[in-house]
């Protein structure tokens, strides 16, 4: 009998759908051992269907259930879960669009990716939101290097295709007889929190300096990259919409300058 870690380890590959090889004569049970085994790949593989379904609503929309879940298939075979927690599991889906994927449309993996993104926004919680008057405290030659720290159910994407359009598509249960998409560079703002999320999509300059403090870039340096995207872009009145938006919880400054 080998050692139960041992033995723990090809349990897990077989149900995963590796080969049985060598761990069926070792399994003990009342009933035959392979078909005991397969009641388990079986609530396996339905367990994580259920999962990955309901992680990609909008790429199930577009392809179809029997399509996603012949994806969601490939993705456990070659991806299996390795975190303990199934709600971790999933973001390797894209990568099985983009691999498995060249029949379906090309804006597909996009789809797919915006779809977790928004889910993992969408339990998201906000946090207590401060007000532009709290940088005050920061002395003027220090501001260009404080940073900010923006609400955890935010996120910034830029995407080939305006895939957004897709999403609203499905959420208004609206599906046209003909949908003229073509690829557009599109700047997308995400956010979630307790079940609900927004998205709009911003200019190059705000979406830039947005997702640069999000990266944890100062304030400097995100305008510096914010105006090399948009050289009409207006730092100060971008800096004035994120605290009137509630999106800046804390600023490097203020316990050194409380």
């Amino acid at each position: 009998m080998p050692p139960l870690s041992e033995l723990q380890a090809r349990f897990r590959d077989a149900v995963v759908g590796g080969p049985p090889d060598g761990l069926i004569a070792a399994l003990s049970c009342p009933a035959d051992a392979a078909e005991r085994l397969a009641i388990y790949r079986r609530h396996h593989r339905e367990s994580f269907r259920r999962h990955l379904r309901g992680r990609y609503p909008t790429v199930e929309w577009l392809i179809g259930t029997d399509r996603l879940v012949a994806i969601a298939d490939a993705t456990l075979r070659e991806a299996p879960p390795r975190a303990p927690s199934m709600a971790e599991y999933g973001q390797e889906l894209v990568e099985t669009l983009l691999r498995d994927g060249s029949d379906l449309p090309p804006y597909i993996a996009e789809v797919a990716r915006l779809d977790w993104v928004l889910g993992i926004l969408s339990v998201a919680t906000d946090h207590e939101a401060m007000g532009i008057d709290a940088l005050a405290a920061v002395p003027a030659d220090e501001l260009e290097q404080a940073t900010l720290t923006l609400q955890p159910g935010l996120a910034h994407i830029a995407m080939a295709w305006p895939v957004d359009a897709l999403v609203q598509l499905r959420l208004a249960a609206s599906a046209p007889e003909q949908l003229a998409f073509v690829p557009q560079e599109t700047w997308l703002e995400l956010r979630g929190a307790r079940g609900r999320f927004t998205m709009r999509r911003l200019g190059p300059g705000a979406f830039t300096f947005r997702a640069r403090l999000g990266a944890g870039d100062s304030l400097g340096t995100a305008a510096e990259e914010a105006l090399a995207s948009e050289p009409s872009f207006d730092v100060a009145a971008a800096l004035a919409a994120l605290f009137a938006e509630g999106l800046v919880i804390t600023h490097s400054g203020e316990n050194h300058h409380a």
